[in-house]
């Protein structure tokens, strides 16, 4: 049977698995709070977890690209970019999926998953990186304005009215 085939069949039992996983890689506490209700309103963190593991899941059994993958996974790691998290282990949720595919699939299909898995991680980690910059640009935004203020109201900036700026091309 084609791999595409097992995992529609086995996909209840990998999303049940990998968002176990994923939420084993959050401290105990917050571990156990996550995976107590997948509510949105009462628990959003764990309900968007599950919800785009199974969306990414769903994607995998189709013809997946780059692209869609990354906008795919992009609801879980963008809570996890702006968590305490490393780059690896901000993304290491996605390589548990290779020990649950040993775990549910036959040795021959093993390969073909892992192949899928990397893409997604290769996606994961592409989606990081750019919620990353994103987060360093609004930061380098934020403390632009701070010293500026900072500096209006020590008397160091002065607006240039529009005589100053036609004044200073005419130079």
């Amino acid at each position: 049977m084609p791999l595409k085939q097992i995992l529609k069949k086995k996909k209840a039992e990998f999303i049940k698995q990998w968002f176990q996983a994923t939420i084993d890689t959050y401290p105990s506490d917050a571990a156990r709070i996550l995976k107590k209700d997948v509510d949105r309103f009462d628990n959003p963190v764990g309900a968007v977890t599950r919800e785009t593991l199974e969306d990414v899941f769903n994607h995998m059994i189709e013809a997946p690209s780059s692209d869609s993958l990354e906008k795919k996974l992009d609801p879980v790691i963008r809570i996890r970019a702006v968590q305490s998290f490393s780059a690896a282990e901000a993304v290491s949720f996605v390589f548990a999926l290779k020990k649950i595919g040993e775990s549910l699939l036959d040795d021959p299909l093993i390969h073909e998953f892992d192949l899928l898995v990397d893409m997604v991680a290769l996606a994961a980690f592409n989606r990081l990186m750019k919620c990353k910059e994103e987060i360093f640009l609004l930061k380098a935004t934020e403390s632009k304005r701070r010293i500026h203020r900072a500096f209006e109201r020590a008397g160091l900036v002065a607006e240039l009215s529009e005589e100053d700026l036609v004044g200073s091309h005419k130079s």
